[in-house]
């Protein structure tokens, strides 16, 4: 479950320092719930990944990044030119021939370009993909907090063979370019037949009618807290208390 969204009252708490212009308390909160299809908890992409995208866009991407992983160039005269992104090893996956920017940038530039329809035109849209994500993409590529940096370099002593690494920054970017190029409209959020209601004031009047506490079995005041022991509680009912549910001062916890 994820909030969707949320609806407010209209008006405002007094100021404080925590809220200088008052807070506005939510009467009911919208929740999208995801069907969970095929085992993930993300079958609708809220927060978009490869799986969610075509498997054959995939497998143009991880081609084309093959191609120029770690080319080698062998000039008539027996000179070897390393032309890759990264040096050969025998495992096939080794530290970088370029920077890092500049290898991320590549990168992005060839998925965009299976991204766009692989053809002689896709060109135009893949570098205007490029340009319009510039400061994003070269960010994603190289910042000290979560990055694509530590994956180029192997910062962790990464001893994935070449296949799956491809694959797995092919991934990475693929579904970097999924959420990208996602319209609005087609949000999870949007998905109305996925929605759940959560209408405060009318699970306040649940709890504050039907539910016990489970500890003294007297009622609640309404708006006063509880605490559980459970992680899958009931929620205020119609005519029966929640389970598992007690007053601040009741039990252990």
């Amino acid at each position: 479950m994820t909030v969707a969204w949320e609806i407010k009252y209209p008006w405002r708490e007094k100021p404080s320092k925590m809220w200088p212009e008052g807070y506005r308390h939510t009467f009911i909160t919208i929740w999208h719930v995801d069907p969970c299809l095929k085992g993930g908890d993300d079958s609708c992409g809220w927060f978009k990944r490869a799986h969610h995208g075509d498997p054959a866009v995939l497998e143009k991407i991880e081609k084309r990044f093959e191609f120029d992983w770690d080319r080698v160039f062998k000039s008539d005269s027996g000179k070897v030119y390393y032309t890759g992104y990264f040096m050969p090893e025998d495992d096939g996956a080794g530290m970088p021939n370029m920077g890092v920017s500049a290898i991320v940038l590549n990168l992005f530039h060839l998925a965009a370009l299976a991204y766009f329809g692989d053809n002689g035109d896709a060109w135009k849209p893949a570098r205007k993909f490029c340009r319009k994500h510039l400061f994003d993409i070269l960010l994603f590529g190289e910042n000290p907090t979560d990055s694509l940096r530590d994956s180029i370099i192997r910062k962790w002593g990464d001893d994935t063979n070449r296949k799956d690494r491809i694959h797995s920054v092919a991934a990475c970017i693929y579904g970097w370019i999924l959420r990208a190029e996602q319209p609005w409209y087609r949000h999870p959020r949007w998905h109305i037949h996925h929605w759940k209601l959560q209408i405060h004031p009318l699970q306040a009047f649940k709890r504050w009618a039907f539910s016990r506490c489970a500890t003294c079995g007297k009622g609640f005041r309404w708006g006063q807290g509880c605490w559980t022991n459970s992680w899958s509680g009931t929620g205020p009912r119609w005519f029966r208390s929640e389970k598992d549910i007690h007053h601040d001062n009741c039990g252990n916890h």
